[in-house]
């Protein structure tokens, strides 16, 4: 097929187990001709495995809805923090140190803790946009590590 790339998507089963054994199945029959997109899937935990069976690019609503709920994508085991739980009420630190997003760089959690509990659409809008700059931070890791050969060691750093 003369085309840019490749799409899996649709029902991809009930259960992560199923949309696993979907993407393995179907993915090594598209070949390595076009890259293959993989629709609705935005779980970093998954996005690491999925890169593994061949999955090149991914889209998801995943950062944007959980940052309208008040939580920010961390790296780590945890995989997020919840900015609307009382623990962030006078935290003077940002969502992750680590992290040069404009939120990041510019505001504490406190702060964002503060314009969630007040109904402030800023609070969304800072949480989206770092949420946003971590999964593009995540995809340039897994790149930079799938051309330097160290993607299983990248992805135990990433969960440490």
């Amino acid at each position: 097929i003369d085309t840019f790339g490749i799409a899996i998507g649709g029902s991809l089963g009930s259960s992560k187990d199923e949309m696993y054994r979907v993407v393995n199945f179907t993915a090594p029959k598209l070949g390595n001709k076009h890259p293959i997109h993989l629709l609705g899937i935005g779980d970093p935990r998954d996005i690491w495995s999925l890169v593994k069976s061949g999955i090149d690019t991914f889209d998801c609503v995943s950062p944007t809805r959980l940052a309208r709920h008040g939580s920010a994508l961390i790296k780590g085991k945890q995989g997020k923090k919840n900015i609307k739980n009382r623990q962030y009420a006078n935290d003077l630190l940002p969502i992750d140190p680590n992290c040069s997003c404009s939120t990041c760089s510019n505001y504490t959690l406190a702060y964002i803790h503060h314009l969630f509990k007040a109904g402030e659409l800023l609070g969304l809008q800072l949480v989206t946009s770092h949420n946003i700059y971590f999964m593009n931070s995540l995809m340039k890791l897994i790149r930079a590590s799938i051309e330097n050969n160290n993607l299983e060691d990248a992805e135990k750093e990433w969960f440490s």
